[in-house]
């Protein structure tokens, strides 16, 4: 199992307006694929000053290649949905996490 981050810097000037949209629109978008789900926003503590906002956005996905036929069908949509709706109030990069089981 995996985790698909995505880790955005959020400009006061549009904070309100990205989580109406991450709310109503971005995790919609995502969760119609159905390889994704679980999904999760958390904002990320930096304990360092810095011009807006920091938060995670994560889903859960099974493995890499599923991911990377979703990434070759929509990953640029993916990329252009945020980019459209915010410019450079926002910027994001994404990370994938494998969950590591102790039991």
């Amino acid at each position: 199992m995996l985790i698909f981050n995505t880790t955005y810097l959020v400009s006061d000037n549009v904070h309100g307006a990205w989580h109406k949209w991450i709310k109503e629109q971005h995790i919609p978008f995502m969760l119609q694929f159905k390889p994704f789900s679980n999904p999760q926003v958390a904002k990320v503590i930096t304990g360092q000053e810095q011009e807006g906002t920091s938060f995670s956005v994560q889903f859960h996905i099974r493995d890499m290649e599923t991911l990377s036929i979703w990434n070759e069908k929509y990953g640029n949509a993916f990329q252009d949905n945020c980019s459209q709706q915010f410019g450079t109030e926002v910027v994001f990069f994404t990370t994938i996490l494998e969950l590591v089981n102790y039991n």
